[in-house]
């Protein structure tokens, strides 16, 4: 590929809205940390500037490299992944759960590349046995069975954030796959079942299988009234710095809820509360716009793919970012559980912000690639007639259409 072909077939909308919300988030985090350290007031925001910088190099190099590679090392990734994941259980917990593996001045959290390594494993997964067996409750079945074991030791960290992320890259590359939907009815059924189960019907025979807080933060959405202590105490921060914004925000020195402190986790889980009290509705709805941009360039992506796998790897992905979106800003508002899902981009972290963007990367390899069409092959009489104007010899009559 050269690199006049990469240039004119890269998705600068893509680009540009990313490159909008990535700004957005940096100056968000700076602003909103300045004094979360005394003596160094710059720490999170020149550590969120290297992790920005990590993402924007994996971005590049993945852009630059043919997404069928992926492919061909489904295996390996997938095992590599299910490592990772199975190495961290075995760590000393942070805040009740085991997350991160320390590497240097970097946290790798596992769960987070898991995503995006859950993505490409199971588009080539679901495309090498969907169009022996279209819509086959054989496929759906040997698919779940795929995604169940990285999903489970998420669950397991505990992490029900990210579980349900993978849970909606499940879904999307199904979908696009061709799942028939009482197949989805079905999986509807045998969800509400499981979740029946972990909610009422184990605590009532004394098995606990969430966690206190993660409890804690399912009951005070769904009694916003009852005191719950930080479970309902975050929530309700967010909705009144969220809600002090008014049209146009009160600036970075007036938002007293982020550098008072009372919003609690705001360069993190609730950095979206932070932007609607500085920047007001305003600058909270260019943010949604933003996200409305790449998700529906993502969504693009999927027609724009040359082969099922890219296709379903962009699903993947649109549905990656959909669901982190809606989930954080929803619990920031009221109308989801806390539940710790990061919002792309613009959360500080350095698992989720280089493989946000290593996403991105990806989403414009496809579509490099998928916009360059293929040569047709040359008719069997072509072939002939090219065949012996080459030697001299005239060319055979036309063959007659059937």
């Amino acid at each position: 590929m050269t690199t006049s072909l990469y240039l004119r077939r890269l998705d600068y909308v893509l680009v540009a809205a990313v490159a909008a919300i990535v700004a957005l988030g940096w100056l968000t985090v700076d602003s909103a940390t300045r004094a979360d350290i005394a003596d160094d007031p710059g720490y999170y925001a020149f550590r969120h500037g290297l992790y920005i910088a990590l993402g924007v190099l994996a971005a590049v190099v993945l852009s630059a490299l043919d997404p069928q590679l992926f492919r061909r090392f489904l295996w390996p990734i997938y095992g590599v992944t299910i490592a990772l994941l199975v190495v961290v259980l075995g760590l000393a917990a942070a805040r009740g759960s085991s997350r991160w593996i320390t590497i240097g001045f970097f946290n790798l959290q596992p769960s987070e590349v898991g995503k995006l390594a859950l993505a490409v494993c199971l588009a080539a997964f679901v495309s090498d046995r969907v169009r022996e067996h279209p819509g086959s409750w054989r496929t759906l079945g040997l698919a779940l069975a795929f995604v169940a074991p990285p999903a489970l030791l998420v669950f397991v960290e505990p992490d029900l954030g990210t579980s349900i992320v993978y849970a909606a890259i499940t879904v999307t590359i199904l979908f696009i796959a061709g799942t028939r939907m009482v197949q989805f009815a079905a999986l509807g059924v045998a969800a509400a079942v499981v979740l029946t189960v972990v909610f009422v019907a184990l605590p009532r025979v004394g098995v606990q299988v969430l966690e206190g807080y993660q409890m804690a933060r399912l009951t005070a959405f769904v009694n916003p009234s009852e005191d719950l202590g930080d479970a309902a105490y975050q929530v309700n921060q967010s909705k009144i710095a969220i809600g002090s914004g008014a049209l146009v925000g009160k600036g970075v020195q007036g938002a007293t809820q982020t550098t008072d402190n009372f919003l609690p986790e705001h360069h993190t889980d609730f950095i979206f509360a932070v932007v609607g009290e500085q920047r007001g509705f305003v600058g909270a709805a260019f943010l949604l716009s933003l996200y409305v941009l790449v998700i529906w360039r993502a969504a693009r992506t999927i027609t724009l793919a040359a082969s099922l796998y890219e296709s379903l790897i962009a699903a993947g992905i649109a549905g990656m970012f959909l669901t982190q979106v809606f989930v954080n800003i929803g619990m920031t508002i009221g109308i989801m559980p806390t539940t710790g899902i990061p919002l792309p981009f613009m959360t500080y972290g350095g698992s989720n912000t280089v493989v946000n963007l290593a996403a991105v990367g990806i989403l414009c390899a496809i579509q490099i690639r998928g916009g360059v069409p293929l040569p047709p092959p040359l008719a069997s009489h072509d072939v002939v007639v090219n065949a012996r104007r080459r030697f001299g010899e005239a060319a055979p009559p036309p063959l007659a259409r059937r």
